[in-house]
């Protein structure tokens, strides 16, 4: 990715990446894909919705999270540190002003949407403080957090019936595998090249294909095989490099959400 210290583009993609525009268009872009398979033609207004609310928690956890913890990201991201470290105050404001949007954005879901983003932004707030502690617990609760809002948010909005929560717990067991493996080749960023980080890529892209096997026999939820399948490219191709983990990573599962929106329509 040489282009990214030098072309517009790539100046682009990392001023998405380093304010957290980014990894919010992947939770919008995952909320969209999971309101497709949940209901047939989802209402417009109520996936729009869920799809902005997703958008602004995760730049309000994103930023808070990056703010609080610059020291800790300088080996891992410094290029994104250095970023972060001089726009402290735009960044601030921009997790501000998000979170004010997320209070009446939330107040035009159904109430029980309301718990599942007080769950992930509990989670997502507490992340620094609980992966100093327990840093391989860090994955799973992670996982947990984002499956809650991009699953949880177009269930509580859309599923009526007994069906439609097994369609919904379908459709976590092929987005939270593949967000966990991002998250496992996320965390290799810096990390010398030897056995240990290649065994933990194995890993990854075997949970990253788990997430095949539950949707892969179910015609409502297949088309969301898109979402692990780019998972386990991204892995595949993992290379030790920042804007790899940033934008790569990440932008593999938008583009698995982005594939398996078309499968839904087509």
């Amino acid at each position: 990715m040489a282009f990214a210290k030098s072309s517009p583009l790539g100046r682009a993609l990392d001023l998405l990446a380093f304010t957290g525009l980014w990894p919010a268009a992947v939770a919008a872009g995952l909320v969209a894909a999971c309101a497709d398979v949940l209901v047939d033609a989802p209402a417009l207004g109520p996936r729009v919705v869920g799809m902005a609310l997703a958008m602004g928690g995760t730049l309000v956890v994103y930023n808070v999270d990056r703010l609080r913890d610059i020291e800790g990201d300088r080996r891992t991201a410094p290029e994104r540190s250095r970023f972060v470290d001089g726009h402290r105050e735009s960044l601030a404001a921009l997790a501000v002003a998000s979170a004010g949007a997320c209070i009446p954005l939330a107040m035009m879901l159904p109430p029980p949407s309301w718990w599942v983003c007080a769950a992930a932004l509990g989670l997502g707030l507490f992340h620094r403080r609980l992966k100093g502690r327990r840093p391989g617990f860090a994955i799973f609760y992670v996982t947990l957090a984002w499956v809650a809002v991009v699953v949880g948010i177009p269930a509580a909005v859309f599923v009526q019936d007994k069906e439609g929560i097994v369609t919904a717990l379908l459709a976590a067991s092929a987005v939270g595998p593949a967000i966990a493996a991002n998250l496992m080749a996320s965390e290799l960023r810096g990390e010398p090249h030897g056995p240990a980080r290649r065994r933990r890529l194995r890993v990854a892209g075997a949970i990253a294909l788990a997430g095949c096997l539950g949707v892969a026999g179910d015609p409502a939820t297949r088309p969301l095989l898109a979402i692990p399948l780019c998972a386990l490219a991204s892995v595949a191709g993992f290379r030790n490099h920042e804007r790899y983990g940033l934008l790569v990573l990440d932008g593999a599962l938008f583009a698995g959400a982005l594939a398996a929106m078309a499968l839904s329509g087509a």
